[in-house]
């Protein structure tokens, strides 16, 4: 969309720019067409559309400006049509619009009424369209003794700046509504009596509903291709399909986040509760594939209202403008308050918008970043209620939002505080029981009388990603085989197809079986299970939360953490790069645990925080003292992690023996080998580290 600052055809000019009036057929059209904005009143059958062209045959253009004239009467009082239509003085009217696609048929409407008015139409899609461009024009066309009119979709950010300011009139029209679009109906089928319903009209731009009353289809047929290109504009949106948050187990604590919040949607959607003692939302963080969006539409099913996701990295893939961003994030929040009196937003990768903290201003980042970030927390802000009366810019009443991330540490703090997202939850991968309800609610009723609990256990450490995908791997099986799928058809699903090598498999085998053993002899945790499936080794174990981490604590896990590697080294005979080599190994996981103890507390004697916790390790890489001391403390803990591994180097072995006989052990197996395998009566001699 280009700028467009034009005027009406239905006045002359004279050389200097001044109009002279001119009384004719044009003065005439110019009052018949002023009833759009001017009178309460819905037209006659005798109005018609261009060219003289009968109601039935309303132009494309004809049937936006019906929209937008019905737009206009409930946007305006009669004080502010008699100033803008009768008043002789020249008068500065600001025309906020739902979003760019209404700026041209506003245009269209405006200049269609025939008066001499400087319309200055923006989109934001042009570096031009912004407060100090244009002032001016307008300045000019004031001075000349025209109107001017500014539509925008942000109208203090895209429109002249003198405008703005100098406006008689401000005038905000609302999205798309049934009133509006029945208006429109009933001038394109005249005499027919067909009800909009409210849903045909979800997530729809203007030009939908203008495409959805083309040519050679009756109203009925009108109503039925609004409905149509909703549902695809609402594609995941659905949520008939989604499991049921009271039985849906697999996600732990964040379901009980999630009824909560469903039960206080529901309570204000029915009027028992107010929106101030409302939960207005969160946001859930958890590794990719453990069903965020899932638990999301569960909740939106258990509160009885619409669910409406909004991917926010989708923003920025095609064009990055700052208006167009801007205008993106508007739209969602008005097609939000459009849908009624209640639903649930869900914002989809919000990590895409950066921490505030970590911008800076080279390439224009900070400038660029900052009007985005702050028109978020005003959007989501439920503090500021935007359609109440003398409500603020922010949240309208009844939207709650929840948000989704799989890294939290990139998440903009200040969205968590109250009235925002709140609080944030973990969406962790689910236990054995989750994944049998997993696997249960995608084997939809197959298998029905199998015990699964065995693949269940199987696959624990598994996303509810990965288990869907598994069900769907046993259902092709079967299918491709032309018979019905088979409990086997699962299990063999759930090993997957693993093409290690037999060294792989057991050097793999040794390094969750070292974890796994040191886990239980030092009480670092409840050990869950330990698994080499053909997705990767795994070894879960539940720590203490009952207390704030010691140092004792610490280097407890550190040593279970570096006992895979000196295992690798004493039974396997080598290290390999599966125990170092990235931050997230088990290595730089020590790493990281020492370089919090210190650079960021007093746990190491030190009385001075050299960094904040999310900075510790780029703090000891900078400063060679403090390297040297993480590096001594890891070399004394790994000295703990070999004499462990000498103590019960055959039960790490047994282990190792089990896991690959049956890839999978879960706690009370492992406890049963160790009971059965008694500790090395010596450490290895020197010569086998």
């Amino acid at each position: 969309m280009t700028e467009h600052e034009t005027s009406g055809a239905g006045t002359d000019s004279t050389a200097s720019g001044r109009p002279t009036e001119k009384r004719g057929f044009a003065y005439l059209r110019q009052v018949a067409a002023s009833r759009d904005l001017d009178d309460d009143v819905v037209e006659q059958d005798t109005v018609t559309g261009e060219a003289g062209a009968p109601l039935g045959s309303l132009s494309h253009s004809e049937i936006g400006k019906k929209i937008v004239a019905a737009a206009f009467r409930r946007a305006t009082t009669a004080a502010d049509r008699r100033r803008i239509l009768r008043d002789p003085r020249p008068a500065v009217v600001v025309i906020t619009v739902p979003s760019s696609a209404w700026i041209e048929t506003v245009e269209r409407y405006l200049n269609g009424i025939k008066r001499d008015w400087f319309v200055v139409a923006r989109s934001g899609t042009d570096r031009q369209h912004t407060a100090n461009v244009g002032n001016e024009a307008v300045a000019k066309a004031l001075l000349w003794g025209r109107s001017v009119i500014g539509v925008a979709t942000d109208p203090g950010r895209q429109l002249p700046r003198t405008l703005t300011a100098a406006a008689d009139v401000q005038i905000e029209l609302s999205d798309l509504d049934t009133d509006s679009v029945g208006t429109a109906m009933r001038l394109r089928f005249p005499g027919a009596l067909v009800a909009v319903p409210p849903d045909a009209l979800t997530a729809l731009q203007l030009d939908d509903v203008v495409a959805a009353m083309r040519p050679g289809v009756s109203p009925e047929e009108a109503v039925e291709l609004m409905r149509r290109a909703s549902r695809r504009r609402s594609a995941g949106n659905d949520v008939s399909t989604a499991p049921d948050l009271a039985t849906a187990i697999e996600f732990g604590a964040a379901r009980e986040f999630g009824l909560a919040l469903a039960r206080d949607i529901r309570d204000f959607k029915e009027g028992r509760q107010s929106w101030a003692d409302s939960m207005k939302g969160g946001l859930f963080f958890g590794k990719p594939g453990t069903g965020k969006s899932v638990l999301c539409a569960s909740i939106a099913a258990a509160a009885g209202v619409p669910l409406l996701r909004f991917s926010v990295a989708s923003v920025f893939e095609k064009n990055s403008h700052l208006g167009t961003v801007i205008e993106a994030f508007k739209n969602l929040m008005n097609q939000a308050a459009g849908i009624g009196s209640c639903c649930l937003v869900v914002l989809e990768e919000i990590e895409f918008l950066p921490r505030r903290d970590q911008l800076d201003d080279r390439g224009g980042g900070k400038s660029f970043w900052l009007p985005i970030i702050d028109l978020v927390m005003l959007l989501t802000d439920a503090g500021l209620a935007a359609n109440e009366p003398n409500g603020g810019a922010g949240r309208p009443v009844g939207v709650f939002i929840v948000a989704c991330t799989n890294y939290l540490d990139m998440v903009e703090p200040a969205l968590l505080r109250p009235n925002r997202l709140e609080v944030a939850v973990e969406v962790t991968p689910p236990d054995a029981v989750g994944i049998a309800n997993i696997l249960r609610f995608h084997l939809s009723g197959v298998l029905a009388d199998e015990d699964i609990s065995a693949v269940a256990r199987s696959l624990e450490g598994a996303t509810a990603a990965e288990c869907m995908a598994v069900v769907r791997a046993a259902k092709r099986t079967a299918r491709q085989a032309g018979r019905a799928m088979t409990l086997a058809d699962l299990a063999a699903a759930a090993r997957g197809e693993d093409n290690r090598s037999p060294q792989l498999v057991w050097r793999s085998a040794v390094h969750e079986a070292a974890h796994a053993v040191a886990a239980i002899v030092t009480g670092e945790g409840g050990l869950v299970y330990v698994s080499i499936e053909s997705r990767g080794g795994h070894t879960t174990v539940e720590g203490d939360r009952t207390d704030l981490p010691t140092l004792e604590a610490i280097e407890r896990t550190a040593v279970c953490l570096l006992a895979a590697g000196a295992a690798e080294t004493s039974i396997v005979g080598s290290l390999s790069t599966g125990w170092s080599g990235t931050d997230r190994s088990d290595l730089g996981r020590v790493a990281l645990l020492l370089s919090h103890v210190h650079a960021c507390s007093g746990l190491a004697g030190n009385l001075f925080v050299r960094a904040n916790m999310d900075a510790a390790l780029e703090a000891v890489r900078a400063d060679a003292g403090l390297a040297r001391a993480v590096e001594d403390h890891v070399r004394e803990l790994y000295a703990r992690a070999v004499a462990l591994v000498g103590r019960h180097r055959d039960r790490i072995v047994a282990v190792a023996e089990a896991l690959v006989d049956k890839r999978h052990l879960d706690a009370a197996e492992v406890v049963t080998i160790l009971s059965d395998t008694p500790e090395n009566s010596s450490e290895v001699p020197e010569d086998r580290r």
